[in-house]
């Protein structure tokens, strides 16, 4: 009786060792690639390509956290051939980063072993539900990286199907893929449908042009826009969106190698101003003081400036961006009585503050401006007072704090 029971309790043990054992992803013990494909086409499944490295900690998270995962292991196992390489160390490893294009990790690959070509991918660490969720839409003939990108060129511009897609190129790191999609998108949204969390983060990447099509409709429905989103949010957005071309326009340098674009300026003065919004006329300020700047008026540039101030047209501090960027550009001056008007206007600013990233920031434009009049060893010194400033700033940072408790 007692050997029954040791031999049925040694069976258990074992059963229970195996089951335990295979629980989770089973990786492939050989893993030549063509051996992997040759398999995976017998078992009509695709092929998961799990690309690490020996030095990532999410990849390891993913090993220890995911991997031996019950469920993951039941529908990975299923679905799957199942391989892993270290990017850096297998000669497979190394031939999938460079025929995939691998270039973060983990990165977590689907391949159709019949054509060796790219289903599916995910860039980044996924938690147990995601993970399947990649797997399912890994093996979804409409939903796949592959299935999508081809639904989306051949025009399918569903916007369910585009949000899918959108967020599969963003898991993707398909970063182009991403930005054309979420043009598409935002064209075709309805504006009621833009209060939507998930639609205003998308929105509030995508949209970057005042000019583009969603833009202007907004601007043209901007009371409409205002009692279905709320207007701070509506304004912030607009701002944000505005001064990106205001600073690309007002920050263009001759040694970019890009023309000036006076056209879109033009174009945008005329939009701006036919528009009652809180920020427009800090926009114009910068449009009006960009055209003197590029047309080499620095003194009609100064007087843009002056004019800006005294009618207080900047808020929340958006004016201090705005005499950074054009002190820089005056340093293109070589009328030495006009960089000294900077110059002093510099220093009044500078006896306005106690920030010390300010006075940093402000000695290193004064240097500039010295150093366009010729004058170089005032520059120098102004140079050496805005790594002193910048030194004070990070000593006072690091400072240890003093603790309030008895």
């Amino acid at each position: 009786m007692r050997f029954i029971f040791t031999i049925f309790f040694s069976v258990y043990v074992f059963a229970f060792g195996a089951s335990a054992q295979n629980s989770g992803i089973q990786f492939e013990q050989d893993t030549a690639w063509k051996r992997v494909l040759k398999k995976a086409r017998k078992a009509d499944k695709l092929v998961f390509i799990d690309c690490y490295t020996s030095w990532c900690g999410p990849c390891k998270k993913l090993a220890q956290n995911v991997f031996p995962n019950d469920t993951v292991g039941r529908f990975f196992n299923e679905h799957f051939i199942n391989v892993q390489y270290d990017m850096e160390k297998d000669a497979v490893g190394v031939m999938i980063k460079n025929k995939f294009g691998v270039r973060a990790y983990p990165t977590l690959l689907f391949v159709d072993p019949e054509t060796g070509e790219l289903e599916h991918k995910v860039v980044g660490y996924c938690d147990v539900k995601l993970f399947v969720e990649e797997g399912e839409q890994a093996i979804n003939p409409r939903e796949s990286l592959r299935a999508s990108r081809e639904r989306f060129a051949n025009g399918d511009r569903n916007l369910a199907f585009l949000r899918g897609y959108l967020y599969t190129a963003m898991y993707a790191r398909e970063q182009d893929e991403a930005a054309r999609v979420s043009r598409e998108y935002v064209v075709l949204l309805p504006i009621r449908e833009w209060k939507d969390e998930a639609n205003w983060h998308i929105l509030t990447n995508a949209l970057s042009d005042p000019l583009s099509a969603p833009v202007r409709a907004l601007m043209d429905s901007l009371d409409y826009a205002y009692r279905q989103i709320g207007k701070e949010r509506v304004d912030g957005m607009l701002r944000d969106i505005f001064y990106y071309s205001m600073f690309e326009l007002a920050s263009w340098k001759p040694e970019s190698g890009k023309p000036f674009d006076a056209v879109r300026l033009d174009t945008l003065v005329s939009y701006i101003s036919r528009f009652d919004h809180p920020e427009a006329p800090s926009f114009l300020a910068y449009l009006y003081t960009a055209k003197r700047m590029y047309e080499k008026d620095y003194q009609g540039m100064l007087d843009e400036m002056r004019k800006a101030f005294r009618y207080n047209l900047f808020r929340a501090g958006s004016g201090t961006t705005y005499f950074h960027v054009f002190m820089n550009q005056l340093a293109g001056c070589t009328d030495p009585a006009i960089l000294q008007q900077g110059i002093e206007w510099v220093d009044e600013e500078f006896a306005r503050t106690d920030d010390l990233i300010l006075k940093s920031n402000l000695m290193k434009r004064k240097g500039n401006l010295l150093k366009a009049k010729g004058d170089i060893a005032a520059a120098e010194e102004a140079f050496a007072k805005e790594k002193q400033y910048m030194d004070q700033w990070n000593q006072e940072r690091n400072k240890p704090r003093k603790s309030n408790n008895k």
